[in-house]
């Protein structure tokens, strides 16, 4: 009886501790992201900074959260599996710098003027691997949810993936780079990605 009544305490324990771990990576992963939003609102807000400036600033932030090979793996798809080590890290850092050439004025402007608001939701996905969320209110009153799927490491939650109001990020562009690297090759899609960014992508016929 001693023994069974031991075993049930030890599993009890054990159970405890698992929901305790859970529940403290939820926390520290809702702190996080409260403090990034918090950073990067006081950049983009702050009216001594050029617009340069506020996106160099906020670039050298995201560097610290985002893991952009990840999300270059992601938004690829099946076909990163072909990349070598080197067209891997080109494609990664072509695909960061097209992002910020194309969201960075927009994103800046509408952070300046909205209402950002961490919600009290987390999404525990397993595999050290959870999704938290804000709402975004424009200045002219729309509303969005977004999602940020991260993972933990190293005391830090790295973001692989955005998604707006259920939109993946890297879904959205999925097929369009499978349609270069078809139509292209890899090289060729780095190097389109590093010029012009995606540009209209012609599907062949």
């Amino acid at each position: 009886m001693q023994k069974y009544v031991k075993a049930c305490m030890t599993a009890w324990m054990l159970m405890f501790s698992v929901y305790t771990l859970a529940a403290t990576q939820e926390q520290l992963a809702q702190q996080q992201l409260q403090q990034n939003v918090d950073a990067v609102l006081s950049v983009v807000r702050d009216k001594s900074l050029n617009e340069q400036q506020r996106i160099s600033q906020v670039e050298r932030y995201a560097d610290q959260y985002l893991d952009y090979e990840r999300i270059s793996a992601l938004a690829v798809g099946l076909p990163w599996r072909q990349f070598t080590t080197q067209q891997r890290q080109d494609f990664s850092a072509a695909f960061k710098s097209m992002i910020v050439r194309i969201y960075a004025h927009s994103a800046l402007m509408g952070a300046s003027n909205a209402t950002v608001k961490v919600l009290p939701k987390v999404v525990n996905q397993g595999n050290n691997k959870l999704e938290t969320f804000t709402e975004v209110v424009s200045a002219n009153n729309k509303h969005y949810t977004v999602g940020y799927q991260m993972y933990y490491s190293d005391g830090v939650f790295k973001i692989y993936n955005f998604r707006v109001n259920g939109t993946s990020l890297v879904t959205v562009y999925r097929n369009q780079f499978d349609q270069l690297i078809q139509q292209q090759g890899i090289d060729a899609t780095i190097a389109q990605l590093r010029d012009k960014g995606l540009g209209k992508v012609q599907t062949k016929k």
